[in-house]
Order: structure tokens, then C-alpha cells, then sequence
């Protein structure tokens, strides 16, 4: 409840900016916000907010990726000053999952760049930066991998949305003029 509460208030606070020359700095905004809680998945909101301004959806991959890395930069630096024993207390159930194991072997092996493939598919990214911030990686390397992965994924996000509602009416429009005939 809490978390649908979240997103409906991100996507008014959208909603009111989509005619303003700077929305795609506040679907930024917005993407910093939604990573930072863990709550709200950010990819329906990114979605929203390209449909609220299609032409400039490429402005707002861009922007809103850089919110979301520094989001998730924000969360590394917290997870790596919280250290292994209270992030097993304050996280068991992310710490036992099939996405932290997969995270590890992950990072274990390729290291920051399996953090910019994590970030640009899309699978959960907070077991990720658990280990990532345990790990000790780079912080300047983490948020460039974050933010070009991020990048990536909200690129064909918002690419898809902004040809998507056109398509579809499109489609439509053939639809009702062979079945008129």
C-alpha cells in the first residue's frame, strides 16, 4: 500500500512538470527518488513520464539514468559503511536469494562490468550493489557502470514507449478500415 501510494505521488509530481522545459531533470528527480527507496520500480514510472512527453524521450533516458546511477551510487556507499554483519541483520531475505547468489558469481567474476550489464537488464539490482559495496569496488567505475547500463535499459525503455501508443493506433486504424469493408 505504501509503495502504490509512493508511485501515485511520483507519477502527480510528473504529471504536473510534463509541459515545463525542464521535466526531463524532474523524472530525474524522480528516478533518484524511486531507487533510493527500494520501493518503487522505476521502470513504469520512466514509461509514464515518456508517454506525458514523447518527443523528448531520449532526454529523458538520459537524465532519468543519470538519477537513478546516482540513486544507486548513494545505496553502494550506504550498503559499503554498513558492513557484511548488519547487512545480513537489516536485509536476510535479499542476502538468501537466488539474485544475490547470482549477483555474486556475477561480480565475482567480471567485477564492475557486471554491474553495468546488471543495470541494463532487467533483474534486481540491490543484491548487486550489496556485494558490489562489500566487494569495495571503485566508487567512480560503480556509478560510470551504473549510469551507461542504466543508459542502455531506459534508452529502449523510452524508445518503446514513444513509437509504442503510435503503432498501436496505427494498427488500429488498419484494423477498422479492413473490417468496414
Amino acid at each position: 500500500m505504501l509503495q502504490a501510494a509512493l508511485e501515485s505521488g511520483l507519477v502527480r509530481a510528473l504529471s504536473r512538470r510534463a509541459d515545463n522545459g525542464a521535466f526531463p531533470l524532474a523524472v530525474a528527480v524522480v528516478a533518484l527518488a524511486a531507487t533510493l527507496s527500494m520501493s518503487v520500480p522505476f521502470a513504469s514510472l520512466l514509461v509514464a513520464a515518456v508517454l506525458m512527453a514523447p518527443r523528448r524521450w531520449a532526454a529523458i533516458a538520459l537524465w532519468s539514468s543519470l538519477g537513478a546511477a546516482l540513486g544507486a551510487a548513494v545505496l553502494y556507499l550506504v550498503f559499503h559503511h554498513l558492513g557484511w554483519a548488519k547487512l545480513f541483520d537489516a536485509y536476510p531475505d535479499v542476502v538468501r536469494s537466488g539474485a544475490w547468489i547470482e549477483a555474486t558469481r556475477w561480480l565475482t567474476s567480471y567485477g564492475v562490468a557486471s554491474l553495468l550489464l546488471i543495470a541494463a537488464l532487467p533483474l534486481p539490482l540491490t543484491p548487486a550493489l550489496m556485494f558490489a559495496a562489500i566487494s569495495r569496488l571503485p566508487v567512480a567505475e560503480v556509478l560510470l557502470a551504473l549510469w551507461i547500463g542504466k543508459l542502455a535499459k531506459y534508452l529502449v525503455y523510452a524508445w518503446m514507449s514513444a513509437r509504442f501508443p503510435e503503432r498501436l493506433l496505427h494498427l488500429g486504424r488498419r484494423r477498422s478500415e479492413g473490417g468496414a469493408r
